[in-house]
């Protein structure tokens, strides 16, 4: 009986089961709000605001590293430092509007708590004595089973939606989860020796534990880069089939590179795409935006094709979640990347800039993080364009938040 109880297949059930009941238990008992203000809590040390989440994880290192120093060897070391890299990834690429401070538990969420279903799922399978490619593959399609259920059954609560953004970040804790494993704990031993990723033969790719690690997060980055600029649910479609055909075309390309002729072609057909970005843009580096209709914004020369973005006020920019309203921490998070001008381009319609105080006329705004007024300006895509361009000409420094329908 006691085997029953503690059995990796019970175990694993019951995890599974609190990693679906978890959205209920936050919603319904009002832990949402503690948990962020627990991530928000410091303490101080002299003048210094210590965030306690932080220290927590701090702590926890040092421990770690005291009871296993002796066997920590340079891939271990490298895959430390891989796995905060991929940890930095996630949180870069998902979520811009939340505005996360990076040791918060709610920005993290997804990461550990898949990448230790990971761990339980690896047990149990190494338990049935599942060869290593097989973990990974089942690993990977049940977290992407629970993911999904998940975020059906949180449809009819309040304040829910499917979001397809929180999929791909399970999948992407889980493979967090899985290179700690094979890389850290396992000290790599099931790629030694077996460095060759691409296989001759497409079936292939399925028992082989580096081409699939490889592949999957190849897809895995692809999903959570599109899926969280695509959040609404009316763009659920286009996210799943973007997220197909590039990965489709990636995937392709890498297979294909190991054919002497096909790798030359991709070779010459891709250096000459970007010696042609190149030029582009460089000789509209001082125009700014050149085009912007028929969902294709041209800015310094480089084409963005569909996707919103945001062009900063020091001139960089990023693609963003594609919305028409901007509720009070959307807006917040737009204040902080300001300075003092904030373009919205509402659509060639001029449909967007929602929940604005004004969605087409020029306002003020007092932000009282900084203690500074904001213009903001929402206008059409064509106006809010050309707004833009006289701005940066007469030297000032704009944020522009592009709808690009």
């Amino acid at each position: 009986m006691k085997n029953i109880i503690f059995s990796l297949k019970i175990s694993r059930i019951l995890y599974i089961l609190l990693l679906i009941a978890t959205p209920f238990l936050l919603l319904q008992n009002y832990l949402q709000s503690a948990i962020g203000k627990l991530s928000d809590y410091t303490f101080k040390i002299a003048s210094l605001d210590i965030p306690l989440t932080l220290s927590v994880v701090f702590f926890i290192v040092i421990v770690v590293l005291t009871f296993s120093w002796k066997k920590i060897n340079l891939l271990r070391s490298l895959s430390w430092v891989a796995v905060i890299l991929l940890f930095w990834i996630g949180q870069k690429t998902t979520d811009f509007y939340f505005n996360h401070k990076f040791y918060e538990l709610q920005y993290n969420w997804h990461y550990f708590a898949y990448s230790i279903f990971a761990f339980i799922n690896y047990h149990y399978l190494k338990e049935k004595n599942r060869p290593d490619y097989k973990i990974i593959l089942l690993t990977f399609i049940s977290a992407l089973e629970i993911s999904t259920l998940d975020e059906f059954l949180q449809i009819p609560l309040s304040n829910r939606i499917f979001d397809l953004g929180d999929v791909a970040k399970d999948l992407w804790g889980t493979l967090i989860g899985l290179f700690f494993i094979y890389f850290i704990l396992e000290n790599g031993k099931i790629f030694k020796n077996k460095w060759r990723f691409r296989q001759k033969k497409i079936k292939e790719y399925l028992k082989s534990p580096v081409a699939l690690f490889v592949f999957l997060f190849i897809i895995s980055y692809i999903f959570m880069l599109v899926s969280s600029v695509l959040t609404d649910t009316e763009y659920l479609i286009q996210a799943i089939m973007i997220t197909l055909f590039l990965s489709i075309a990636i995937l392709s390309l890498i297979h294909l590179t190991q054919f002497s002729r096909a790798k030359y072609f991709i070779i010459v057909i891709f250096g000459l795409a970007f010696t042609l970005l190149i030029f582009s843009f460089i000789k509209n580096y001082d125009k700014n935006i050149s085009y912007s209709k028929n969902s294709i914004l041209i800015y310094k020369g480089i084409p963005i094709v569909y996707f919103d973005v945001i062009i900063y006020p020091n001139g960089m920019f990023r693609i963003v979640d594609k919305k028409t309203s901007f509720n009070m921490r959307d807006q917040q998070t737009i204040w902080a990347n300001s300075e003092n001008i904030i373009v919205v381009a509402s659509g060639q319609e001029g449909k967007g800039a929602k929940g604005l105080r004004s969605s087409n006329e020029i306002h003020f705004e007092f932000d009282k993080t900084k203690g500074r007024g904001i213009q903001i300006i929402p206008q059409k895509n064509s106006d809010a364009v050309k707004t833009f361009n006289r701005l940066k000409s007469d030297s000032k420094r704009p944020l522009l938040i592009y709808n690009n329908n």
